[in-house]
């Protein structure tokens, strides 16, 4: 009995270290930098409110259009990079029997050497669904970027869509607002 318990005492003194102790604190930023347009130069500008203002354009369909932000620790990028959930207060509908996507394949004919484009068949939703005006999860990249798509609709005008960020790790949560013209 004597021997078996000098070894299970020198396991339990040599477990610990003061090292463990010693856990850096990580501070956290989370922001929302800009609402671009669809060629992806230009920002948009916020109003005295804090509110971004987008215009649609008359096209069918969603028009998408991303947003930027940054998430860092201790002012630095994460690594490995962090995950942001996205949220908005915005849907719609597509209804079964719509229009999807027209699709359009061109190659050079290998016999003829012409350019060739030949209209497939469109793309027919098979059934009711209720689709985001955003997506739901992004990762940071380099510097701590955070990009995410919003994809608006023409019925949509008039309304405000409200975009939320969430960082679980650090339980940072922040909103933008984004005036659909």
């Amino acid at each position: 009995m004597k021997y078996i318990l000098i070894p299970l005492t020198f396991l339990f003194v040599i477990g610990c270290s003061k090292e463990d102790d010693n856990i850096p604190i990580q501070n956290y930023s989370l922001t929302i930098d800009s609402v671009l347009t669809r060629s992806g130069n230009q920002s948009l500008p916020l109003d005295q409110n804090g509110y971004y203002h987008l215009k649609l354009i008359t096209l069918g369909g969603s028009q998408s259009h991303r947003v930027t932000g940054r998430l860092l620790v201790n002012g630095k990028e994460p690594y490995p990079p962090q995950r942001v959930e996205w949220e908005s207060n915005l849907y719609w509908w597509l209804r079964k029997g719509d229009t999807t996507a027209y699709i359009t394949k061109s190659y050079i004919n290998y016999f003829t050497g012409q350019f060739t484009i030949v209209k497939l068949p469109p793309m027919i939703a098979s059934k009711d669904e209720l689709v985001p005006t955003t997506n739901s999860v992004s990762y940071s990249g380099k510097d701590g970027v955070i990009n995410n798509m919003i994809a608006p609709i023409m019925d949509m005008v008039g309304d405000t869509l409200v975009l939320k960020a969430k960082h679980s790790i650090s339980k940072k949560t922040i909103f933008t607002k984004i005036v659909l013209e």
